[in-house]
């Protein structure tokens, strides 16, 4: 079921994913992962991120995308006060897999199956407040999810931050990895 040798990429470092894709993206930094995604993920484009929803507005504003037709859940412990164009939800804690999981499968559901694109950008954020195993499964679940609604999904880790074991455990819920290291 899935291929861990396949990059799928074309033009200069973006990617290129078949509907229900899910890739895992290896990056050597926590620098916003926007460049990876072609212009036609911000037509429907579900983000989760640790980033404010003032900053990721701010980066879809820059990479060229319609702030209107993205969602934001934003990662973090403290609340936030946008109140901007783009949907969002309140913060979700990133210990909180369930609250996060519940939130991600009602998104998920406003992406128009075969054509939407969840960037999970900087998913290592997980790995800081909750066990590695129950973030290995959580990625199953979402990735899942996704996969059968024709979602395509790029997940980015800093690989350099994760142990060999966890980053394996990782590889074997996506169907490919691309290195962009």
């Amino acid at each position: 079921m899935t291929s861990h040798s396949d990059v799928q990429s074309t033009q200069p470092r973006r990617l290129r994913l078949d509907a229900g894709t899910q890739a895992l993206v290896a990056t050597d930094s926590l620098k916003p992962s926007f460049s990876l995604l072609p212009a036609a993920a911000y037509q429907q484009l579900l983000i989760v991120s640790p980033r404010s929803p003032a900053t990721i507005e701010r980066l879809v504003r820059e990479a060229g995308g319609d702030v209107s037709t993205a969602g934001h859940l934003p990662l973090s412990a403290t609340e936030h006060d946008y109140d901007g164009p783009m949907w969002a939800t309140e913060s979700i804690d990133p210990s909180d897999l369930t609250g996060l999981s519940m939130q991600y499968n009602r998104a998920l559901r406003a992406l128009e199956d075969g054509h939407g694109w969840v960037l999970f950008d900087d998913f290592n954020t997980l790995l800081l407040y909750t066990d590695a195993k129950r973030v290995v499964r959580f990625l199953g679940h979402i990735t899942q999810r996704a996969r059968d609604a024709g979602i395509r999904s790029a997940i980015t880790v800093v690989r350099d931050a994760m142990n060999d074991q966890t980053y394996a455990s990782l590889q074997r819920a996506v169907d490919t990895e691309i290195d962009r290291r």
